[in-house]
């Protein structure tokens, strides 16, 4: 989540980060002496936030605050340095890059969730037969999650647990695929990944190879 929250705010922060981003600058009708002072800001900013990355006695619980203190600082600074119109333009393209780079976060880790869920997978050595299984009750079950989420119209309690009694499905489905000694190997992988997803998590979640599942148990709790 930091390494997320930085990443978003360093690249939010490139607009305009210098001079020469012209495509943005010209969108800006910036002067000269607000180009310069926006690179100082963005200067400055930068150095700060590696700063803050770096610190190792800092908990990441404080290294998050301070970096979202470092944000709003520098949004402020900005603010005064650009004329009313320049900042509503400057806000809409701050909140493109940031929900542009959110999405490529999460892209990156839907990708490396899957490869890491395909390499547990073939650790239980399933049958062709299994596999087949296996991935129709993924395809269903990514089928179901989208649906359920997409639903503007439940209430949040509701599609909670609708992801609750998904999951309890989900689960008796490959209990029932597996053998006893397969699904026991399953379980315990899939232990050993929400130790890794620990932060974020409630304790206790249960955890899977797919990258649907740890959406869904993301919103499940």
């Amino acid at each position: 989540m930091l390494k997320n929250l930085l990443m978003i705010c360093l690249m939010a922060a490139a607009i305009p980060a210098t001079a020469q981003d012209s495509s943005r600058t010209k969108q800006l009708n910036l002067t000269s002496e607000q180009q310069t002072k926006l690179k100082d800001i963005n200067q400055s900013f930068f150095k700060d936030a590696q700063q803050v990355r770096k610190d190792t006695t800092l908990s990441p619980a404080d290294k998050k605050s301070k970096m979202q203190a470092l944000s709003n600082a520098r949004e402020a600074k900005v603010k005064s340095v650009l004329t009313p119109d320049q900042t509503a333009k400057w806000q809409q393209q701050h909140t493109a890059m940031k929900h542009k780079m959110a999405d490529m976060h999460q892209k990156n880790m839907h990708r490396s969730d899957s490869t890491r869920g395909k390499k547990a997978l073939a650790s239980l050595k399933l049958s062709d037969d299994q596999t087949a299984k296996m991935q129709a009750i993924h395809k269903d079950f990514k089928s179901k999650v989208k649906a359920i989420r997409q639903d503007s119209t439940a209430a949040k309690q509701d599609q909670l647990a609708k992801l609750k009694a998904l999951h309890q499905e989900k689960d008796a489905q490959v209990k029932s695929v597996l053998s006893a000694d397969q699904y026991q190997q399953y379980q315990a992988m899939a232990n050993e990944k929400g130790k890794h997803h620990k932060h974020g998590h409630h304790k206790g979640a249960k955890k899977d190879f797919n990258k649907d599942d740890k959406a869904a148990d993301s919103t499940a709790k």
